[in-house]
Parts: C-alpha cells; structure tokens; sequence
C-alpha cells in the first residue's frame, strides 16, 4: 500500500505549535521588541504564521501588513483581513500599485494585457515556462524579450518593496520581522533573500509545505485557505500558482526532498514515486543551488 505524503511527514501539531510558539515568545523578549510584523497575503504560509503569532504573544502584541497592487488576486486580499479581523491583530492595507507604476514594473506586463482576461489566457496557454529548478528565469511571450526585459525584472521588486515596508513599520513599531518562507522554499531556493527571506525569525522555516497544510488544519483556519493553491500573487493574481512555476505539484516536491533528506538515490526515488528520475535530478540540482545561494555574498580572496 503506498504511502501519502501526509502520512509520511506526519507530526504531533500540539507539539509543533508550542515549539514554535516559545521560539517566538522567546526570540521577542530577546531581541527586546513590542511583538512582531507579519506580511499578510491571505495565503496558506502568512495565515498559519498570523496565527501562531497570536497564539504565542496574544492579538495585541501581532501587527500585520497587507501589501496588495495591481496583480494581486483580490479574494487573497479578502481572505487576509477577515483572518486579522477574526484574530483581532490590528492590520494596515497597505497599496503598493503607485511606487510600483513609478518603477515601471507594470510597463513590462501592460494593464491592457492583464485586464483583457481572454488575451491573458492565450498568452498564458502559449507561454514559455522555463521550470525553475533548472535556475532560470521563467519567460512569457506578453514580456518584451528584445529589450531584454524578463519576468524577474517583473516580479523581484515587488517582493523586495514589500520587504522594504515590512522593516519599515517594524522600525516605527519596534517590531520583530516574521518571515514566511517553508522548508520546501528554503532549501530549493524559492524564494528572494532580500525579499520574503528578509527576516528576524522563520518559524516555519522547518516544515515542508505539506506540514504547513496540515498544521493548518489543526490551527482550524478557514477552509478556503487551507484549501486554496499555493501562489506568489505576483504574476497574474491566483493563475500562475507555485506548482506551474516548478512543474510539478507541490506533495511530489515535498516527497522528494524528503527521501533526498533520507540519503536515498536518485533512482530509488524515482521508483518509490513512480516518477521520472530527471523530476528528481532537478530537485537535486535546485537543492544544490540553494546551499550555493545561501553562501552569498561570495567573497574574494585577498
């Protein structure tokens, strides 16, 4: 009988969330802070961190920021202030379309390109997808590859400027920056260390995207978040999802990682999973990439 991913990452989720919830107790009166700033986006990762936050410090210690613009799926945003609402935090919308327009971000993805929904689709059917485990960036023919703009160029500054606004308020607010980021994005590289990796504590940092999903069900948060795909709300609000800009679904990845974790062989992964051993390979280059990135800045030798 095989086994699920959930079965196999199983956990005791009281033991996990008290865990988690003393690391932020104590990481707060360490570092001396009123309590701690999470970047709410309505999505899976932020919602579960909200809400350990409070459950650590109470809802009058937790601030969150929510930092929608032009691309951002509106139900995400719905979905972020009724959990705030219902944790009772005190959360601040936070519109960042204008400095974004003045960048020129949106330039690079017309408005007329994102608000005709029949021509979006088209392009996003005949897109170029590169996976990102082959470390590249993901090409769509709606970006004007002549002049050598790309989709990073797209997304990256939206994910630092909200960094950015994070430590700002965190500042004014003397505030401990939570960050978001899963074990499954930590260590493929999923993520921007100057962005959503920009942060003063990770408490998710040990738990694979699968471990969030189920520890999420046993913080009882709102079935439409628990349920809804993984996305970066970058490109295109909810279309583009995590698992388009891999290749694959996200259990597959968390399997993966932890049979790599495991020390088991490519090939052995490969049949235990019933998948092709060039999925696996790409899995082992991103993780390879990942230990790389996380050893920068390089620094020359004199």
């Amino acid at each position: 009988m095989k086994t699920s991913i959930s079965e196999l990452l199983e956990l005791d989720y009281e033991l996990v969330c008290k865990k988690i919830e003393h690391f932020i107790r104590s990481f707060v009166e360490s570092f001396q802070r009123e309590g701690v700033i999470v970047g709410m986006s309505g999505g899976l990762d932020s919602s579960t961190t909200a809400t350990l936050c409070v459950r650590a410090l109470g809802h009058d210690r937790v601030f969150a920021l929510l930092m929608p613009e032009r691309d951002s799926e509106v139900q995400n945003l719905r979905d972020a202030e009724q959990l705030a609402i219902k944790l009772k935090i005190d959360y601040e919308v936070l519109d960042i379309t204008p400095i974004l327009r003045k960048i020129g971000i949106y330039e690079i993805l017309p408005d007329k390109v994102v608000k005709n929904k029949k021509l979006l689709m088209e392009k996003i059917e005949g897109a170029i997808r590169v996976s990102t485990f082959e470390a590249k960036p993901t090409d769509l023919p709606i970006i004007d590859i002549k002049s050598g703009r790309r989709a990073y160029c797209f997304t990256f500054p939206k994910v630092r400027l909200r960094s950015i606004m994070l430590h700002y308020y965190a500042c004014l607010k003397k505030l401990l920056v939570t960050g978001t980021i899963t074990k499954s994005e930590y260590v493929t590289s999923l993520y921007d260390e100057h962005g959503d990796g920009a942060c003063e504590i990770a408490p998710l940092r040990n738990l694979y995207k699968t471990q969030v999903r189920q520890l999420a069900k046993y913080l009882k948060l709102p079935r439409n978040i628990v349920t809804k795909p993984s996305t970066p709300d970058l490109i295109m609000g909810s279309v583009v999802t995590d698992e388009t800009l891999i290749g694959m679904k996200l259990e597959t990845l968390d399997s993966i990682l932890y049979y790599l974790e495991q020390g088991m062989e490519t090939s052995e992964i490969a049949v235990k999973l019933d998948v092709d051993e060039i999925m696996v390979k790409k899995v082992e280059n991103s993780v390879e990439m990942g230990k790389l990135r996380r050893e920068m800045p390089f620094v020359a030798s004199i």
